[in-house]
C-alpha cells in the first residue's frame, strides 16, 4: 500500500444473531467514509505481512494465512475471559489506488453472539494527508 491519504467507504454492514438468525443491522452504501493517513512506516511494515506471520496482543492473535501481490487474508482469534471472537479479513487489490476489503467476525460476549460481515472499499486520495486524515494514522 502506498503512503498518503486513503478513503475507506462502508459498502455493506450486516450483523445477525447466529442462533436466531435475527438481523440486527443491515446497511448498504451507508455513505460513511473515513479518511486515513498511511505513513511511510506502514508501507514498510506491510512487507512483513507474509503468509505465516503471526502477532499477538491483548489476548488476540493475528495470523496471515495468505499474502500475494493481489490478496492478503488474515485471521484473528481473541480468547479473553468475557469476549471471544474470530475474524477473517480479506483484502483484494483492484489497482494501485483501490482495494476491496471483506471482514467477517463472530463474537461471543458472555453468551451474546453476533456474526458480522462488513464490505469496505479503500481508495487512494493523494500523497499528502489532509488534517482530517491525520488523526487516523496507520
Amino acid at each position: 500500500i502506498q503512503p498518503g491519504e486513503w478513503k475507506m467507504e462502508n459498502i455493506e454492514m450486516r450483523t445477525i444473531n447466529p442462533d436466531t438468525k435475527e438481523v440486527l443491522m443491515d446497511q448498504k452504501n451507508s455513505g460513511i467514509a473515513t479518511l486515513m493517513c498511511y505513513t511511510p512506516k506502514i508501507s514498510e511494515d506491510s512487507k512483513k505481512m507474509v503468509k505465516g506471520f503471526s502477532t499477538s496482543a491483548g489476548g488476540c492473535t493475528t495470523t496471515f494465512v495468505e499474502s500475494t501481490d493481489t490478496k492478503l487474508i488474515n485471521e484473528t482469534v481473541c480468547n479473553n475471559p468475557d469476549v471471544k471472537s474470530h475474524s477473517i479479513v480479506e483484502t483484494t487489490k483492484i489497482s494501485d489506488t483501490e482495494f476491496a476489503m471483506t471482514m467477517k467476525s463472530d463474537v461471543d460476549a458472555g453468551g451474546n453472539k453476533t456474526t458480522s460481515i462488513n464490505k469496505i472499499k479503500q481508495t487512494f486520495v493523494g500523497k499528502t494527508c489532509s488534517e482530517a486524515s491525520k488523526g487516523v494514522k496507520q
